[in-house]
């Protein structure tokens, strides 16, 4: 039984039903078509995509170029875009292959799949790209802000320490004491009232230790100036601002600092600054201080070194690169050192 294959260019001519499903060739033009089954006149004519060999007529199958499509795009979520952008492309391939057969191959959804999660593969690359370069910039502002509030906490420190000398002609002691003078509670108990927690101040019985029943009980109403924000909260109620205390620092072991004495100018001697070890904030425990002892260990969870507040009341970031000579300057406030402003 002969067939009827139409042509594009308009040339019908015949075949016998033995080449159904196979190629043919335009005598007239010579473009490649695909026999019909016998008996059967498309509407259209077949044609010939360059490179793909369609099965012939009732043999189906499944596009390969979509199963890989769909493959590569499941490994995308462990191989991203390795596998990811040619899965993309397999299964686009893969549809222009299905449209193409005319039904003959199978697999559309295989091939949207792949393109799909070969598409969500490579997003997570772009998004984890983006992530990785973001998330440094992203730290480096948090630490900046903590920092910055860091700062501003020394600064209110300063002011309260500066406002107590006005009202009692000298800075605070180093501690409370008892007739004996025995340290009861910390320097940073006597100036709450300068950092308007009066109201926490009257709670405090100056008379008893810093651990007796009831001032302990007062140490987790810390105000929230004497910690650093990049200080994580190991124990609560502890900080990591403390004073130098000793002979010639501003905070004598056993007498207040009279402004007048520090002859080396308040902005060449330091007052507080952020140590490695936290105290417990009433307790009357800080830096030792002597020209025979080791320096104290000063530092912070600041990159680079510490903020300290000087007399004058200004912060400065000091490197921990600082040498012993001029650390050991800036703690002593009637040493006579000369330092110059930018020898530290």
């Amino acid at each position: 039984m002969a067939i009827i294959v139409s042509c594009e260019c308009g040339k019908q001519f015949q075949t016998g039903d033995e080449n159904a499903g196979r190629r043919a060739r335009c005598p007239d033009c010579g473009r490649d078509l695909i026999v019909p089954p016998a008996g059967q006149v498309p509407d259209k004519p077949y044609p010939m995509t360059d490179g793909v060999d369609f099965p012939p007529a009732g043999e189906d199958r499944t596009s390969g170029k979509a199963i890989a499509g769909l493959v590569l795009g499941l490994s995308s979520f462990i191989c991203c875009a390795f596998t990811g952008i040619p899965a993309i492309i397999l299964g686009i391939l893969g549809l222009s292959d299905i449209k193409a057969s005319q039904g003959r191959v199978k697999g559309h959804g295989m091939a949207v799949a792949g393109i799909v999660l070969g598409t969500i593969g490579c997003t997570l690359v772009v998004a984890a790209v983006l992530l990785a370069l973001l998330l440094p910039a992203v730290q480096a502002a948090r630490e900046a802000a903590r920092r910055s509030q860091c700062v501003n906490n020394l600064k209110q420190i300063g002011l309260a320490l500066h406002n107590y000398e006005s009202a009692n002609s000298s800075f605070p002691p180093a501690a409370i004491t008892d007739k004996d003078g025995k340290p009861l509670l910390s320097w940073r108990v006597a100036i709450l009232p300068y950092i308007e927690r009066g109201d926490l101040y009257n709670q405090f019985h100056l008379d008893e230790p810093w651990d007796s029943p009831h001032n302990s009980a007062l140490m987790a109403q810390m105000p929230v100036v004497y910690r650093c924000p990049s200080d994580p909260v190991s124990s609560p109620g502890t900080t990591t601002y403390q004073v130098f205390v000793g002979p010639g620092t501003l905070f004598e072991e056993d007498e207040a600092t009279k402004l007048a004495t520090v002859t080396d100018g308040t902005s060449n001697t330091l007052a507080v600054v952020e140590t490695t070890s936290a105290v417990p904030w009433t307790k009357p425990e800080d830096q030792p201080y002597g020209k025979t002892l080791p320096l104290p260990a000063m530092g912070s969870h600041h990159p680079g070194g510490f903020n300290a507040l000087f007399a004058d009341g200004s912060v400065r970031f000091l490197k921990t690169s600082i040498s012993e000579q001029i650390l050991r300057g800036l703690i002593t406030r009637n040493g006579g050192e000369v330092l110059s402003s930018d020898a530290y």
